[in-house]
């Protein structure tokens, strides 16, 4: 059998769904457990505190959650377990730069600079680390800009500004380090040093964009394995800002091309090479913008609240009714991966993933 490590949190969380188990926003990993089993494989569900990593590792797929506590402090732990697990020779899925992209909109440019060049440019993205480089940069392109945070969801810490005066007083707010402490130390060394060379307090790094115009909302796709699920957000009213509105529709496609989204999508998720991937997709109507994208951790309404999802057909799309099992397909799209990238599995694994429902009851929701 083939061994799989599954790593949780110090709550025992593991990914995220729509619904709520023991108060906690977490996939049963009891029934992860059970499909996996059922589908030839030997997990073993451990904490990241209880990870052994002096054990034989080379080989071994290792699933594991990701955090978004205030700071990322607790992330900043997961990320030094899972970059020694890749260099002790662990199949990390995913790999280790698509968690220090998570939750992390610097690295997630950062990545789409170099795997999305053509989308890039069009959104002319600078990155910052303090606020004083902004201040001494000339940008480019047309007005208004978006600014974001690298951290926060829900549309959290992003906003617009209409010129360069908005834009340097709102990224310094945003910037701000908000050490109490260490502001009034830096001001005194400004006072009494004339050679001093000032610290920056603006170190939050963020980053500046080009704005799409006209856009009323934007598109979440998920890609799970070998399936699509789709949704329209609609903006917040009389807001520019799509994320965290609430306003959603799985039918709804505001117009735009159901399978020239998910062509669009395809491309995207298969250039970025993961099993599982969320994906924020604008239409200007003439062409397709990658906003944002994340390949673990995400939420997972687009799934479990659709009608069925979309497989590719040869040339075209099909549109097959189905409640989601969230875990099942979870197990499905990790099993599938398995099989394209690495040693055979045993041959019933994928048709045991996919007919996994029957191992447990779904969990009712809180």
């Amino acid at each position: 059998m083939t061994r799989i490590l599954m790593l949780t949190d110090y709550r025992g969380t593991f990914y995220s769904t729509a619904r709520t188990r023991h108060g906690l926003c977490t996939m049963d990993v009891d029934r992860i457990v059970a499909y996996f089993t059922r589908a030839g494989l030997e997990p073993e569900v451990t904490r990241f505190a209880d990870l052994d990593l002096s054990d034989d590792l080379r080989g071994v797929p290792v699933l594991y959650t990701s955090s978004e506590d205030r700071g990322l402090h607790y992330k900043s732990w997961i990320e030094d377990l899972v970059l020694s697990l890749e260099t002790a020779g662990a199949q990390t899925i995913p790999g280790y730069r698509y968690l220090r992209a998570h939750h992390n909109k610097v690295m997630m440019e950062a990545l789409r600079t170099r795997l999305f060049p053509q989308d890039a440019r069009f959104l002319g993205t600078r990155t910052f680390g303090t606020y004083e480089e902004l201040a001494a940069t000339e940008l480019d392109g047309p007005w208004p800009k978006v600014l974001k945070s690298a951290y926060g969801a829900g549309s959290q810490f992003v906003a617009r500004a209409t010129d360069r005066r908005e834009l340097l007083r709102t990224a310094r707010t945003l910037s701000e380090t908000q050490d109490r402490g260490e502001a009034v130390r830096e001001h005194g060394r400004r006072l009494l040093r004339r050679d001093h060379h000032p610290r920056s307090l603006h170190r939050q790094k963020f980053l500046v964009q080009a704005m799409v115009p006209g856009l009323t909302g934007d598109f979440k796709v998920l890609r799970m394995g070998e399936r699509y699920y789709t949704l329209y957000r609609r903006n917040r009213p009389g807001d520019f800002r799509a994320s965290g509105s609430g306003d959603f529709d799985v039918r709804d496609m505001a117009g735009v091309d159901r399978d020239a989204l998910l062509d669009y999508a395809e491309q995207v998720s298969d250039a970025l090479g993961t099993p599982l991937t969320s994906l924020d997709i604008a239409h200007d109507g003439d062409r397709f913008h990658l906003i944002e994208f994340q390949c673990l951790h995400f939420g997972t309404v687009t799934a479990e609240k659709s009608t069925g999802y979309h497989l590719r057909a040869g040339d075209t799309w099909r549109h097959i009714e189905d409640e989601c099992d969230i875990e099942a397909v979870f197990c499905e799209a990790i099993v599938g991966h398995l099989r394209r990238s690495g040693p055979p599995l045993p041959r019933q694994s994928h048709e045991a993933a996919t007919s996994a429902r029957s191992v447990a009851p779904r969990p009712a929701s809180h």
